[in-house]
């Protein structure tokens, strides 16, 4: 039966403005494709990274140029079809993850199986953190408030400011904190100092703390790190795995950046071959990609899969999240439907 595919932007506004390091936004445009054989339609989404790729707009005419050759990909075979479109859209990681998430999740409505059982994982996933963007100090009690249920939070940091948010954040709360620096840090003695400082605030784990083109001064701070280091910005695609081991304890997986499930999948494989403990996260994304990051979530010590709770509105209904643990459905593909 013969494929069609719909596409539209979609914006999306966070309950609070969400600023990391480098950026601060308080609503997201992220593409919506759904891809049917006229019983089935399968859902995906692309929300692109301004660190990595261009903008919605531009996703829309890569689509428009190469819709046909889109919908001549097999649905079944997903080495063949991730192959080709890394072929056809190598300047948009965002839109290989959703054209593969669509074609995944209709493949799993077509045989009637949710895409956790495909993929051989399984419905038990540990505890997802909450997100605690950069903000004013006098809006982090409302934030931490609105977290109230969840016991795990990842912080942003990577101000100049970053002990006053600290300070602010432990009047509130003395919860385990994760802390994400997003390339804040530019000198590996600003990280050893944080990195020593942060010792002492109950914090579990600390990610990409330096720039990713500063990889040997990560592997120095590794050396002298008591936290474990998890990679993000250097970690994007399967291929980077290998070149971080001896920098980094773990590696942060994401659909937005790695391309899709399929490659999702080969870095699970890599980081287990390489012993690196496996961490699953996201962009600020609808239920969509939510869902689809979460039928991997077996596979993870560590769950960051909180972008559809910090969104005002949602319009969609996937994945639920009941103060950070992840409830995967038994319907057929991601289980994702309209809101």
């Amino acid at each position: 039966m013969a494929l069609s595919l719909k596409w539209s932007i979609k914006r999306i506004t966070t309950k609070f403005e969400f600023k990391i390091a480098r950026s601060a936004e308080s609503y997201y445009d992220v593409v919506i494709l759904e891809l049917s054989d006229g019983i089935n339609t399968g859902y995906g989404e692309a929300a692109p990274s301004k660190r990595y790729e261009k903008g919605p707009e531009a996703i829309l005419a890569l689509i428009e140029a190469n819709k046909h050759q889109i919908l001549s990909l097999s649905v079944e075979d997903y080495e063949t079809r991730q192959a080709a479109l890394e072929n056809m859209f190598p300047q948009s990681y965002a839109l290989q993850a959703a054209l593969d998430t669509a074609f995944w999740d209709l493949h799993g409505r077509q045989v009637g199986k949710p895409l956790w059982e495909l993929f051989k994982a399984s419905q038990e996933l540990v505890t997802s953190s909450y997100t605690i963007g950069i903000s004013d100090l006098s809006v982090i009690p409302e934030k931490l408030k609105e977290a109230t249920p969840y016991p795990l939070l990842k912080i942003k940091l990577g101000t100049d400011y970053d002990h006053d948010i600290m300070r602010a954040i432990r009047a509130e709360t003395d919860k385990v904190l994760r802390v994400d620096v997003n390339e804040g840090w530019k000198t590996l003695d600003d990280a050893k100092r944080g990195t020593e400082w942060l010792v002492q605030e109950n914090v579990e784990f600390l990610e990409q703390p330096m720039p990713a083109d500063q990889l040997d001064d990560i592997a120095k701070l590794r050396e002298f790190s008591p936290l474990p280091l998890v990679a993000d910005e250097n970690s994007v695609r399967p291929e980077d795995v290998p070149g971080l081991v001896g920098a980094y304890d773990g590696i942060n997986i994401k659909l937005m950046k790695c391309g899709g499930l399929s490659n999702a999948l080969k870095m699970v494989e890599l980081s287990q071959k390489h012993q690196f403990d496996i961490m699953l996260g996201c962009m600020v994304e609808t239920s969509i990609g939510i869902s689809a990051m979460s039928q991997l979530g077996s596979f993870a010590r560590w769950l960051d899969l909180d972008g559809n709770v910090l969104l005002a509105d949602d319009p969609y209904k996937g994945v639920g999240n009941a103060a950070g643990e992840i409830i995967l459905s038994n319907k057929s593909g991601l289980g994702v439907e309209l809101r």
